[in-house]
C-alpha cells in the first residue's frame, strides 16, 4: 500500500488518491451486495436498544421506533467499524490527534475548550436532526447514490461542496490585522 509522508516524519498517511479509490471500491461493493448505506439511522436503532434494555415498551409502540431493527444489524456494525477502523488507522500510523482545540479553530475562534465542544455538539446535533427529518443522511444519499449512479446523489454531492466551500472560506478567513 502506498503511504505518503505528511507533516511529522514519523507520521505516515495513506495517499488520498489510493484511499479514495479503495473507499469507492468498498462502497460500490457494499451497495451492490447489500443495498443503500446510511449511518444516521443507527442513532435511532441504539435508542430503541436502550429503551428495551431499560424495560420500556416505547420502542415497540412508537410508530417511528418500531420500524427500526430490534437487534444489531449489518449497518450498525458498519458504523461501529468506521469508528474502530478510524481509531486503529490513526494508532497504526501515529496520527492520533490529542488536541481538543485544533490549531485552525484556535487561530479563528480562540482556545476555549467549552466553546469548541459546544460548537461541535450543536453542529453534530443539527446534522443528525436534519438527517433524521430528511429520512437519511449524506452518506446514504451521496455515497450510496453515487455508487448507484443516481442523479440525486450527484446533485446533492455537488450542493454539499457548493455550500461547504464558501462556508469554510467564510468561517476560516484570515482576520484583518
Amino acid at each position: 500500500m502506498e503511504l505518503a509522508e505528511q507533516g511529522h516524519p514519523s507520521k505516515k498517511r495513506l495517499n488520498w488518491i489510493v484511499g479514495g479509490i479503495l473507499l469507492g471500491l468498498l462502497n460500490t461493493f457494499a451497495v451492490a451486495t447489500y443495498g443503500a448505506l446510511g449511518a444516521s439511522r443507527n442513532y435511532v436503532v441504539v435508542d430503541g436498544f436502550l429503551l428495551r434494555l431499560f424495560g420500556t415498551d416505547l420502542a415497540s409502540t412508537n410508530s417511528y421506533l418500531s420500524q427500526m431493527p430490534s437487534r444489531a444489524d449489518w449497518l450498525l456494525m458498519v458504523a461501529l467499524g468506521m469508528v474502530i477502523g478510524g481509531f486503529l488507522a490513526a494508532l497504526l500510523t501515529g496520527t492520533i490527534n490529542t488536541r481538543s482545540v485544533p490549531q485552525l479553530w484556535k487561530s479563528r475562534f480562540g482556545d476555549s475548550k467549552p466553546k469548541r465542544f459546544a460548537a461541535a455538539f450543536v453542529g453534530g446535533f443539527l446534522l443528525l436532526f436534519g438527517a433524521r427529518i430528511a429520512g437519511g443522511c449524506t452518506s446514504g444519499l451521496v455515497l450510496s447514490g453515487v455508487a448507484q449512479l443516481s442523479i440525486a446523489g450527484f446533485l446533492f454531492g455537488a450542493a454539499i461542496f457548493a455550500s461547504a466551500i464558501p462556508t469554510a472560506m467564510l468561517l476560516y478567513r484570515k482576520k484583518a490585522s
